[in-house]
């Protein structure tokens, strides 16, 4: 068996036949033209931006939800752009190149810029823009594309695939999954795949050109693991996990309305379970999964989805109907504060750095515009009226910043009073652990919150010194490495000797595998993709605390990595042994 690493995009196990996807290639004559034939290609030129123009426009009305609505909405702003078609009408009025010369050109000039970048968000923009780029070139040699037509249950693989390939392929219901070379998380195909619940893994490199039509393959899009020429029990794994999550799924999913949205193991041991969204539309389905709160509201994709920063009364409509829908469950909702910078830009959000990961980001970003940081505050203290808010900090790495952040919240609460504008005085403050320095003096930070939120994410790659956007350090990212264990555990056991409360809203709370773990070490809440939530709340229902907590003191003993894995491994599979007989 055969395995590749990759990235994940979308969540998810699959299995099937492989459906490779080659790309034809336009050829682009790359002759000059005649002074007489300047016009007509000019006219080709407008012709084919008007046509694609046209095609972005009814895709945006056709769009499932307001992500996707946002994903036409800036492809369209991209074609649009006076910039990008002035660049290609100059090369051909200028330069004397043909419509499909000029096209090239101009878009390889963007993207050269792009592909220099260190940021990850500007690199996996580059698909993007060679997407409408494709589309021109198609309008203007009248060279269609051939449509992928998935006629059986298939895996796509493939070298990349564009958002408008994925949009207008034939065969929905037989797509199990997407396997590409190329990509990253944040291009608005994964975007796309993770919106219909499909799994993907993108950034494998070579697997396209080492898996041919038809082979049998399979994805974790949760670990980011492809495998081919895969054994009978590899494939008998992955048959059993894809029945079983499907079964749970239906199970649960019938059942939702009917039972207490409370999770407790089957012990007894309460644990809150609560989802991770980025709009109201993630909201729903969390709430339809049976979720018992939001432990985190990522606002920055609000505003980072928007061509001009919304303002704080659009803000606050947002966050009350988020607070008012969570009343009605009896949940709170958690509103992180914006985390730009780093990889995540946005027009309103330029901050061109050296090293953005470790640059201007979250709360330093924030607290070097107080205009814009008072703004968001009194968003959210308005809905805070609505129903059971809380606030949280990202990236803060000592008592300082979070000094820092709650003066500026105090000082907005207090104008609040002057005002006569209600709010929850007893609104709850958390901050987010997910730098080392934080997580170092959590006993200092706990005096001062009513919880704390573990970024897994984030702390994994400035404990292990790894650029998780990085596709060639991937195998040095390791969320159990003992450091992160056991740095985890001190957060805890310093939370709690405080009275405070420590979720946990990183990637690792929804990979199913290190739940056993994570409720062994002592978490009181974990924050998890909507749709990880059904299966998240059977796992934890059919797990021991006692035992769980067995299996951290052992972890927490341990000296390398393998060795954490190959425990958890062990613990997970007794656990299955156990419940089938």
């Amino acid at each position: 068996m055969k395995e590749f690493s990759g990235l994940c995009a979308s969540e998810g196990y699959a299995l099937g036949k492989a459906f490779i996807y080659r790309h034809d290639t336009i050829v682009v004559s790359h002759g000059k033209i005649g002074p007489d034939e300047v016009e007509k290609e000019l006219k080709s030129l407008s012709d084919a931006f008007s046509t694609v123009i046209g095609e972005k426009k009814e895709a945006l009305e056709h769009a499932v939800n307001e992500e996707e609505k946002a994903l036409y909405t800036v492809e369209i702003l991209m074609l649009e752009d006076p910039e990008y078609r002035s660049s290609i009408e100059r090369l051909i009025m200028d330069s004397r190149y043909n419509a499909s010369f000029a096209i090239e050109e101009a878009t390889g000039d963007i993207v050269d810029t792009l592909n220099s970048s260190e940021d990850e968000y500007f690199r996996e923009r580059i698909l993007d823009i060679r997407d409408i780029e494709r589309n021109l070139l198609e309008t203007v040699t009248g060279k269609k594309r051939t449509c992928m037509v998935l006629s059986k249950p298939s895996i796509i693989v493939s070298d990349n695939i564009l958002t408008s390939e994925l949009i207008s392929f034939k065969g929905y219901s037989n797509l199990l999954g997407i396997a590409i070379d190329a990509g990253g998380r944040t291009s608005h195909v994964a975007i796309l795949a993770k919106n219909r619940g499909i799994p993907m893994i993108v950034g494998l490199e070579n697997f396209s050109l080492s898996v041919s039509e038809g082979q049998i393959v399979a994805l974790d899009a949760y670990k980011g693991k492809a495998y081919s020429e895969l054994n009978k029990k590899a494939s008998l794994f992955f048959e059993s996990r894809i029945d079983r999550m499907r079964t749970e799924s239906e199970i649960l999913k019938t059942s939702i309305r009917n039972r207490d949205r409370k999770t407790f193991t089957k012990d007894g041991h309460r644990l809150i379970l609560e989802a991770n969204i980025e709009d109201l539309r993630g909201l729903e389905d969390a709430i339809g999964s049976g979720c018992e709160g939001i432990g985190l509201f990522r606002t920055e994709f609000i505003s980072l989805k928007k061509e001009k920063y919304p303002k704080e009364e659009d803000r606050a409509k947002v966050y009350c109907t988020a607070a008012s829908r969570i009343k009605d469950i009896g949940g709170y909702v958690t509103f992180r504060t914006l985390d730009v910078g780093g990889d995540k830009k946005g027009d309103e959000f330029e901050i061109p750095e050296e090293n953005p990961i470790l640059g201007w980001r979250a709360v330093r970003y924030c607290l070097g515009n107080p205009e814009v940081f008072s703004s968001q505050i009194r968003s959210i203290l308005r809905a805070s009226r609505s129903g059971n808010v809380r606030i949280m900090f990202p990236l803060i790495s000592g008592i300082e910043d979070l000094d820092a952040c709650m003066e500026i919240f105090e000082k907005e609460k207090e104008a609040f009073r002057k005002e006569g504008v209600p709010f929850d005085e007893e609104i709850e403050v958390g901050t987010m652990i997910e730098v080392p320095s934080a997580a170092i003096t959590s006993d200092i930070l706990a005096k001062k919150v009513d919880f704390f939120s573990v970024g897994t994410n984030d702390l994994v790659q400035y404990l292990m010194a790894v650029d998780r956007g990085n596709e060639r350090v991937q195998s040095l990212y390791r969320p159990y490495h003992p450091a992160v264990i056991r740095i985890i555990s001190e957060v805890i056991g310093n939370a709690h000797a405080e009275g405070v409360r420590v979720g946990i809203c990183g990637q690792l709370a929804s990979d199913l595998e290190a739940i056993p773990l994570l409720v062994g070490l002592g978490f009181d809440e974990l924050s998890v993709s909507p749709h990880s939530l059904l299966f998240a709340r059977s796992l934890i229902e059919d797990l021991d605390s006692a035992d769980c907590r067995k299996l951290a003191n052992n972890v927490l003993s341990m000296r390398s990595y393998v060795e954490i894995e190959k425990a958890i491994k062990e613990f997970n599979d007794e656990r299955e042994t156990r419940n089938k007989k």
